[in-house]
């Protein structure tokens, strides 16, 4: 049967132009391959984590340490050193520390300036510890390449209840992420903490896991990275980590062990990896591997059926021992360099 003729637009009708499908949040091929050559482009402060004129959402219970790992990627920054094994392009940082006062700050400064192997903070680590009253104004004067707000509910309380004071907030905050290439990164809290959690970060997306955020679905559906932080066992992982950015979905979940000084105080946060936190049957299996691999190969070591195999491929990607070509095929990561040590001459200080 053949196909019946496109029916031609009336006279009266409005022609389907680039600017109507635009409109419509409809993209015709060649919009496509624009947006997908951008993305190929796509400059960033922390490499395939946060990227130039972005905004990010960074959510976890109280007390589990977000701040200390938001100190630690501000201080990174600022410094031009890897987050968590992640290159950095060196910036000044702008960050809002409504939460802690000023002597826990400074603690928590120097301690990962030791721990980062630094010999002094970054200059371009800058503390603000009151909401300013125009934010525009000291992004115009400082030029920060990144905005730590923490935390939202102290910095901007009226975003954090309904969405359309949640969404013209953000919008704001998109104009300035454009107009100074600023990246802004707010921390938040989830709801009040419930005995059995609806979703478990491991083995759910990270939007879903958001729904436990305190506040209006608008810090979800308008932010560009959700960084999901959630409490491990300590044994040995004290926290979990898993973020989405826009169009490329999650991470691989990514364990972070707490490191303390020789004081026995908290220095950093440090990725977990390594294929000895894999069972005895799945190590023996990755070392059987080559060094790319597809996923029969994996089956074949592991001598296992696809859910088991699956699994497998699953935990050592978690453990950053392997990353995902394609469909089906793998690689073996060149293990990160070790943690930084904490300098003896300095752990007593």
């Amino acid at each position: 049967m053949s196909a019946s003729p496109r029916c031609e637009p009336s006279p009266t009708e409005e022609p389907l132009t680039h600017q109507k499908l635009l409109s419509l949040r409809v993209l015709w091929p060649g919009e496509v391959d624009r947006i997908c050559d951008e993305e190929r482009q796509t400059r960033f402060l922390v490499e395939g984590f946060l990227a130039v004129k972005s905004i990010g959402i960074a959510a976890g219970e109280s007390t589990i340490g977000k701040s200390p790992l938001m100190y630690q990627l501000g201080l990174c920054v600022a410094a031009g050193v890897p987050f968590l094994g992640m290159p950095t392009t060196q910036g000044r940082v702008l960050y809002f520390d409504l939460e802690n006062g000023i002597n826990d700050s400074k603690m928590m400064r120097d301690a990962l300036v030791r721990f980062l192997g630094l010999e002094h903070a970054p200059e371009d680590f800058l503390l603000v510890t009151d909401p300013s009253p125009s934010l525009e104004g000291l992004i115009a004067e400082i030029k920060p390449d990144l905005v730590i707000i923490d935390s939202l509910r102290a910095f901007a309380p009226e975003a954090t209840e309904r969405n359309r004071p949640a969404a013209e907030w953000l919008k704001n905050l998109r104009r300035l992420a454009r107009k100074y290439g600023t990246v802004f990164l707010i921390v938040h809290h989830l709801r009040k903490p419930k005995e059995d959690p609806l979703h478990d970060l491991e083995s759910c997306r990270v939007v879903t896991w958001m729904l436990e955020m305190e506040g209006p679905r608008a810090l979800v559906n308008q932010t560009d990275v959700r960084i999901a932080l959630e409490q491990g066992n300590f044994n040995p992982a004290a926290l979990k980590l898993k973020w989405s950015r826009r169009v490329h979905g999650d991470s691989p979940l990514v364990l972070l062990e707490r490191v303390f000084d020789g004081e026995g105080e908290p220095a950093g946060h440090h990725h977990l990896t390594g294929a000895a936190f894999l069972k005895d049957e799945r190590r023996a299996a990755f070392d059987k591997l080559p060094n790319e691999f597809r996923f029969k190969d994996a089956k074949a070591a592991l001598n296992r059926s696809d859910d088991p195999t699956n699994k497998f491929l699953n935990e050592s990607r978690q453990l950053g021992l392997i990353e995902k070509l394609a469909r089906g095929r793998y690689r073996k990561v060149t293990p990160v360099a070790a943690r930084p040590a904490i300098p003896a001459s300095q752990e007593s200080e």
